[in-house]
């Protein structure tokens, strides 16, 4: 039975699992841990200088918080986020960080229930003075002695900002804290915090250089992580098992979105957004994502742009101002796409691509139609076949014509199931191979005989007329769909599809330009469609394109080895074969051999 406290405090998926698997929520404790911020904490700039740092709860009621006792505070915060009233990060967060707790055999008590925290919010929201009041908590105020806070960032000039202009101040504001006769030193030179009394330091780290990052291994305490989508993934390694030894460790990032899509913070973002809709079963990460859809078209955008305002900017009516907001987008909108890319990076949590980009989320989106197998039941249709290594992924593409000059794409995946289940910490292999969206194959190896079984159910269904593939690793499976089988004997034991025609599709630029402009242009005009296959969809959004001088183009896979791209690719050659029956087909001649370079 779930008490009534913790029920009040569940926010999504993942604290639903906690709350049925023994997590409760501890309302005074959490109510401590914002006293002590409020009551320590003061703010240094700007034109709330001077003030002590008040958590900001629900932003529509905007109730004084002043004298308020907690447990109503927390009540009545509680009963806004239920009616769905704006409410502002801070109070939620820091409430739900330190009020969710844990049963622990090792420690014999009750423990903080999140060991680490991912929090997403746009610019001018307030993230770093908060971040920097929890740092100063877990010095000063958690009670553990000999504890260590460090403050990791890109570089050592943004670590020691992060503690020379907010920490440092706010220890200083405090008569209980400030040196000489407070709880705390400064170092000046290295900007480390001491709280003497429990003997615990605050130090500033980087990810700058090899020796710094060296010197960062074997450390013991809690990390602090300040615009995480900028952070080296190696310096991440390295300080990731800071608190190992500790009963309760923190390591909290706090951040925007960037634009490096194969980088630790796209990572971390998603990995996040799957926690909070329990695709993957974490419940020791905190996450809170404030941010627009990712697949934001423009012209929703447009039609509110407030509205997704909102979604992003928690602290809008505070800090953020509804006619600075505007102000910024309609500039940003009517001066160019860099900036226009820019304010929904930094002011909607949009991620952008860092280079190459091809694919937009809004057209993708745009271009999703409901229809699935039986409604192009008996059908014509192309085939695209990007088969894989024996321990990767291979996809199947079907592209149906369709009205006026239109294209339908159903999808089909395979992969290993040892792959799956050993990757699956990053990429929801083994979900959606629960969903019925990848077939997993016994073992680590590729079973070509599955996919061979498909297509020839497939064929079945519909009238599959071409089948366009990677000769590199199919010849031999085309040509048994093709030509059929037979034994040693030579004996049929196996017949060709009837009608089926296959075209080995060799990977180079040249091959690839006409068609896969055709399906940039096809998406962009709403006449190239996909039913929302997850595993498609997901390839769609970091699908990158090789250019070169003379403006030809192909897909290319981002550096990142989990990410792929092979339904896409397959897609592509699929709408080739379709659009040749109803334009000049190229001849067939280079769908089939390099290009060839002629000396005089």
């Amino acid at each position: 039975m779930i008490d009534a406290a913790t029920q009040a405090w569940i926010r999504n998926k993942s604290d639903e699992a906690a709350a049925a698997n023994g997590c409760t929520f501890d309302v005074e404790r959490a109510v401590f841990v914002v006293n002590w911020i409020e009551s320590v904490c003061r703010l240094y700039e700007g034109e709330w200088a001077g003030q002590p740092l008040i958590l900001r709860g629900c932003l529509d009621c905007g109730y004084d918080l002043q004298g308020v006792d907690g447990a109503e505070r927390a009540r009545r915060h509680c009963e806004c986020v239920a009616a769905g009233h704006q409410v502002d990060w801070q109070y939620e967060c820091v409430m739900r960080l330190f009020g969710w707790v844990r049963w622990s055999e090792k420690w014999k008590r009750l423990i903080r229930r999140f060991v680490q925290a991912s929090i997403w919010v746009c610019k001018k929201n307030k993230k770093t003075p908060t971040l920097a009041a929890i740092g100063l908590y877990l010095l000063a105020g958690d009670g553990e002695q000999g504890q260590k806070v460090f403050l990791a960032a890109k570089n050592g000039k943004q670590a020691r900002e992060l503690a020379g202009k907010h920490i440092i101040e706010m220890v200083r504001a405090c008569p209980d804290l400030a040196p000489p006769d407070g709880e705390c030193t400064i170092n000046q030179s290295t900007k480390q915090v001491t709280h003497e009394e429990s003997r615990s330091i605050l130090v500033p780290l980087s990810s700058e250089n090899t020796r710094t990052q060296q010197a960062n291994e074997g450390l013991n305490g809690s990390v602090l992580i300040d615009e995480t989508h900028v952070v080296d993934r190696d310096f991440i390694g390295r300080i990731s098992r800071a608190g190992i030894s500790r009963s309760e460790p923190l390591q909290i990032e706090v951040s925007t979105a960037g634009d490096d899509q194969d980088g630790y913070g796209k990572e971390r973002f998603d990995r996040a957004v799957a926690v909070m809709n329990g695709i993957f079963d974490e419940q020791e990460l905190f996450a809170a994502v404030y941010a627009a859809p990712q697949d934001l078209n423009d012209a929703d955008l447009d039609a509110d742009p407030l509205k997704y305002g909102r979604m992003a900017n928690p602290a809008m009516g505070h800090t953020v101002e509804a006619e600075e907001f505007l102000r910024d987008y309609r500039t940003s909108r009517a001066k160019s796409l860099y900036d226009f890319l820019l304010f929904k990076k930094y002011r909607l949590n949009v991620w952008s691509h860092s280079a190459n980009p091809w694919l937009e989320a809004g057209d993708w989106q745009a271009s999703q139609q409901q229809y699935g197998e039986t409604d192009l039941e008996g059908m014509e249709c192309y085939a695209g076949l990007d088969l894989s290594r024996v321990w990767d992924m291979s996809a199947l593409v079907l592209c149906f014509p369709w009205a006026k000059g239109e294209y339908r794409l159903l999808s089909y995946f395979w992969l290993p199931r040892e792959t799956a289940e050993r990757k699956s910490d990053v990429v929801p292999f083994t979900q959606w191979a629960k969903e019925g969206l990848l077939t997993l194959t016994p073992g680590d190896d590729i079973d070509y005989g599955f996919i061979k079984g498909t297509i020839r159910k497939l064929a079945k269904r519909f009238k599959i007329r071409k089948l366009r593939y990677d000769p590199t690793y199919a010849n031999e499976l085309t040509q048994s769909l093709e030509q059929g089988q037979t034994d040693e004997t030579g004996k049929a034991i196996e017949q060709g599809i009837a009608g089926l025609v296959r075209e080995p599709f060799l990977q180079t630029l040249m091959n690839f330009t006409v068609p896969t402009k055709d399906f940039e242009r096809l998406l962009k005009a709403k006449k190239l469609h996909h039913n929302g296959h997850k595993i498609l969809t997901w390839q769609s959004g970091h699908v990158h394109v090789y250019r070169d001088s003379n403006g030809n183009i192909r897909p290319v896979k981002p550096k990142d080895g989990v990410k792929k791209i092979d339904g896409i690719v397959a897609a592509i050659q699929a709408l080739s074969g379709a659009m040749d029956k109803t334009t000049t087909p190229a001849p067939t001649y280079y769908l089939k051999n390099e290009l060839e370079v002629l000396s005089w």
